[in-house]
């Protein structure tokens, strides 16, 4: 028997033999399990998930006798739902990472004649009561990128569309007793021009597979239609079905609370409206959903309807009247084990982790997730901008990215893509945005897909970023309409600076709300810009927000033991090309879902509260509300008083009994109490109950502010022997107590500091202005390169010595820092300082010589072996730079060096702790190295890997960490922004003065033997 495989490749053909999209529900036999919901409870669903026999065809040549069932059996396994790239080693293709550029030809409709293919097999028993008088459906939610359904030996199907559902009637091939489904899958399809999504190129069936077996006569769809009054006192539900034929329906409607509200039989045409008085009404912070049950024939069918309002005015977005804001991310699926497979315990996982950090918002990039990701968001309160599958940014290379949306030809697949999603999602109250697509170009075609959304959704809110971006900020051509899209309903940008924000929000032309789709680019360290972005959100009602790109960094894991130990790849590591490296890597949280920092700043940038009005006394406060529905009484709130790290008062508010966008004062008792040393009042806000996501106490924000305190008294210090300063071969000592320092006369470095018998340096201490390149560092770091930054030394110009007649000593030396062939950097006048008893005090004057955008400048040591215990009172436990310092809070701190590393999947810089007063690197024992501040704190970091070892690694697997620690004492740093892909790190973040003076002290002791806070009072 010959089949026609050539679908994949005729523009014409989208579905062959696939029912019309519908509602997505699992009918169920009875209301108790109907009300469960979990579908694989059900006796209408048979699964077809598991292990299916497997073969790989790199060549798409298939031969006819396999895709009969009388065929021999596939000699492998593969899990169904799993992109098959992801099982290494076996040959079936390898993971391929590829941003924009298509990884085939760009000749559209045609791809690859030869391009590889995956074959599976499917054996199954049905017994002839889940077959006698019913009409069984086989489900596919998600084959990439098309399939080829064959039943028992017969061609029963066809459909392109990744990431959506297709169902068949496969009723007339099966028979009571053994059956057989084979599905060819081709990695590429005309349709894969439309599908140019950021990610992994995976292919195979990546999401669930099952049978339902249906009534003869049945509920084909159902489309929901909740509405309000004005006032939101009373609602309506209307409910409209397709049915396969007369039917009698009926229905029952429950409260959010259980409580029966109404019943009855739907009309003949199987409609039927229900009003609703006081109803409960659905977001992110109360979503309440109602429980409609329908009943056909022998079917139960469970809906979940909400009552949200969403509306534009005056360029506002309001949810259930109130003005709110996106506090959003984009989210891939992503499995580091399974591809774009996403189990429904990883949805849950990842739904849980965002609601801990404060977020409220999905956009589903670039696709529509899996059919019960909604129905998660829609319980657990999230808004969703729902994404069509249709991404084609690899036409820009070729100059043409408005080919599809422009070309008529392509308009019956876009309007798929579009009616599949709307169908399947229309009942969710969730989805608050109905997004075209992603990075597509402009075209009339869009125009036709937002009279789809909006002639099947009453007030859908349309999105589609393209637009927006080309004709507001500009490009070589602008489309044809005006100013303002007329089939669009929001303004959204990616990327935007503050500039071009505040250039639309400001203008009176423009009429839509403003909405960053993408902004903040999470790669590796960073975003370094969150605060500022919620500070100008907040402070416009027509800013509705924004989603952070992205969620999670995607990888493909590898390694001898891949669960407990993987190694976590990126583009160009299993020699795929195209390729875009780490590029993918770009996510809050790793791929086996650890929050990044950048996640915790997030976290702390969306605190549903803020602190305002702190007295500087610790006497009182206030606490103002970021939410629009809810009070606060469901948190609680704890305060603490710190002088130099050291609790000192302490308090609790019960409940935060504040109403939805209100504040209050509250005060302590604690303004009496006296503040000496450093003095910080710490809030923490925690929840007072457990929830779904986490337990009571659960911390969801915390806040700091500095109190004024007096100084300590000094304690006397104690009188201490002169330093000794000896001159000899290249070098001078300096002798103080226990302690012998040696300075370098021909290189003006600290190269050596004895203590108690024991060298705690490896090597000179040598200035530096070189960090391992943060992701978003990638533009700026060609021309550090450039500017000869990583290979900066410094050379000695002159050297002096001086012994003061108070026992103290200095030593001066005229540094210049330059890299072979160019000219130099900076030149650095460097005074080590020495006073009896008091250690070291380094200070520098340093003098750019040419203009210049630094990463860092300070001074890096290197202590030796055994140098592994840190303490140290700045701003931590998490890195901290100039821009990204949300979530971290002056305190002290201790860990070990081995442990304070963040293991970004690239390395690089990491770990810095800014406003530091003093940090300790010692020996178990205690005996090493104490840096303190002197005219202002400053920012360190502390490893066992240099700055040049994490900037030669490519993965942080390949990493083996020195024996010696690497201390670095910091100036400033740069901040780290989101120039991945987001606008230039800011001017005010940039290390760029031309002259500037940079002083602390290092002090040989043993920690546990002395008070730092001591040793900082005497000097001041």
């Amino acid at each position: 028997m010959l089949f026609d495989l050539s679908y994949h490749r005729t523009p014409g053909i989208l579905h062959v033999g696939c029912l019309e999209p519908r509602a997505y529900f699992i009918p169920f036999g009875d209301e108790t399990a109907a009300a469960e919901g979990l579908r694989d409870r059900s006796d209408r669903l048979f699964g077809l998930c598991g292990d299916w026999g497997f073969r790989f065809f790199p060549s798409g040549r298939v031969p006819w006798e396999l895709l009969t069932g009388d065929s021999p059996e596939l000699p492998d396994l593969m899990t169904v739902p799993r992109s098959w790239q992801t099982v290494t080693g076996r040959g079936y293709d390898v993971p391929n990472y590829t941003n924009v550029r298509y990884p085939f030809p760009v000749d559209p409709p045609n791809v690859p004649d030869d391009g590889p293919a995956g074959l599976y097999s499917r054996d199954f028993e049905l017994t002839g009561d889940f077959l006698s008088g019913r009409r069984i459906r086989i489900v596919f939610e998600g084959v990439d990128s098309c399939f080829y359904l064959f039943v028992n030996g017969s061609l029963a199907g066809y459909s392109q569309v990744s990431h959506m559902t297709s169902e068949f009637d496969i009723t007339p091939y099966l028979r009571a007793g053994a059956n057989n489904i084979r599905v060819l899958v081709f990695k590429w399809c005309d349709g894969s021009y439309l599908e140019d999504q950021d990610k992994f190129r995976f292919s195979g069936i990546f999401r669930e597979v099952y049978l339902l077996s249906r009534d003869a006569v049945r509920i084909e769809d159902v489309r929901l239609l909740p509405s309000l009054a004005p006032d939101f006192s009373s609602g309506r539900l209307r409910c409209e079905l397709t049915l396969s034929g007369p039917a009698e329906v009926r229905y029952r409607l429950l409260s959010p609370g259980g409580r029966e509200l109404a019943s009855g039989a739907a009309d003949a045409d199987g409609s039927f409206g229900l009003d609703v008085d006081s109803p409960e009404l659905w977001s992110d912070e109360t979503p309440s959903l109602y429980s409609l049950f329908l009943y056909c024939g022998s079917e139960v069918i469970c809906l979940r309807p909400g009552f949200r309002d969403i509306a534009v005015r005056d360029r506002v977005i309001y949810i259930n009247g109130r003005k709110v804001k996106g506090r959003g991310v984009n989210r891939h699926d992503s499995n580091p084990w399974l591809g774009s497979a996403t189990p429904l315990s990883d949805m849950l996982e990842d739904l849980y982790i965002l609601k801990r950090h404060n977020v409220n918002m999905i956009r589903t990039s670039h696709y529509p997730n899996d059919p019960r990701f909604p129905e998660l968001c829609d319980r657990l309160g999230f808004y969703m901008c729902d994404e069509t599958d249709y991404e084609s940014h690899g036409m820009s290379p070729v100059g043409d990215w408005d080919y599809f949306c422009r070309e008529p030809a392509w308009a019956p697949s876009l309007l798929d893509r579009v009616r599949r999603m709307v169908e399947r999602d229309k009942n969710h109250p969730c989805v608050i945005f109905w997004s075209l697509g992603n990075e597509v170009g402009v075209g009339d075609n869009q125009r036709l897909m937002s009279e789809y959304v909006k002639s099947r959704i009453p007030g859908a809110l349309v999105h589609c970023e393209d637009i927006s971006r080309r004709l507001h900020a500009g490009g070589p051509e602008k489309p044809q309409w005006a100013e303002e899209c007329p089939f669009i309903d929001i303004e959204s940008r990616m990327y935007p600076g503050f500039d071009e924000i505040s250039n639309y929000l400001d203008s009176p032309d423009f009429t839509k709300p403003f909405f960053m789709c993408e902004y903040s680019h999470a790669m590796g360290n960073g975003p370094g810009d969150l605060a500022e972005y919620w500070d100008v959100i907040r402070s416009r009602d027509s800013f509705f927000g924004g989603c952070v790109w992205e969620y999670t960094d995607h990888s493909v894991a590898v390694g001898d033991d891949v669960y407990a130990r993987p190694r976590f790849t990126y583009g160009g590591d299993f020699g795929d090309h195209p390729n875009d490296g780490n590029f993918c890597v770009d996510g809050l949280v790793y791929p086996d879902r650890r929050p990044h920092s950048g996640l915790e700043e997030y976290k702390q940038v969306l605190a549903p509260f803020g602190i305002f009005d702190a007295a500087d006394d610790g006497s009182s406060f206030g606490v103002r509300s970021r939410r629009y529905f809810t009070s606060l009484s469901d948190l609680c709130l704890f305060w603490n008083i710190e002088s130099d790290g050291r609790v000192i008062k302490s308090g609790f508010v019960p409940s935060l009994d504040i109403g939805p966008c209100g504040s209050a004062v509250y005060t302590t008792g604690a303004g009496g109490t006296p503040l000496t040393g450093r003095c910080h009042m710490n809030f923490s806000v925690r929840s007072r109950f457990p929830t779904e996501w986490a337990e009571a106490g659960y911390e969801v924000g915390f806040f700091q502010t500095a109190l004024r305190s007096t100084p300590k008294a000094a304690k006397a210090v104690r009188p201490a022997a002169p330093v000794k300063l000896v001159r000899g071969d290249g070098e001078v000592r300096v002798t103080d107590g226990d302690t012998v320092y040696v300075i370098g006369s021909d290189d003006g470095l600290l190269r050596s500091v004895v203590s108690s018998g024991r060298e705690l340096l490896a090597g000179p201490a040598v200035f530096t202005a070189w960090r391992a390149p943060t992701d978003n560092d990638r533009n700026v770091k060609g021309e550090w390169r450039r500017q000869g930054i990583e290979r900066a030394k410094t050379s000695c110009r002159s050297f002096s010595v001086c012994a003061g007649q108070d026992g103290t000593a200095k030593v001066s030396a005229e540094l210049i820092l330059a890299a072979p062939a160019l000219e130099p950097l900076a030149k650095i006048a460097v005074t080590y300082g020495f006073a009896p008893g008091r250690g070291l005090r380094v200070s520098a004057g340093v003098t750019l010589l040419r203009p210049l955008f630094l990463p860092r400048f300070g001074m890096q040591l290197i202590m030796t072996e055994g140098s592994e215990k840190l303490r140290y009172y700045g701003r931590g436990p998490l890195e901290s730079y100039e821009d990204k310092r949300n979530a971290s809070r002056i305190g002290l701190f201790s860990c070990r060096v081995c442990d304070h590393y963040e293991p970004y999947i690239r390395p690089q810089e990491n770990m810095a702790h800014a406003d530091t007063e003093w940090a300790a690197v010692t020996a178990l024992t205690g005996r090493g190295l104490v840096f303190l501040r002197d005219a202002r704190p400053f920012s360190f970091n502390c490893s066992h890997f240099t700055p040049a070892a994490l900037t030669a690694a490519a993965h942080d697997w390949e990493l083996v960490p020195d024996r010696t620690t690497c201390v670095n004492i910091d100036y400033r740093q740069s901040g780290i922004g989101s120039n991945s892909c987001g606008p230039a790190l800011a001017e005010r973040y940039r290390l760029t003065e031309k002259d500037f003076s940079f002083s602390f002290r290092i002090l040989p002791c043993n920690i546990d033997r002395i008070d730092p806070f001591a040793e900082l009072d005497a000097a001041e």
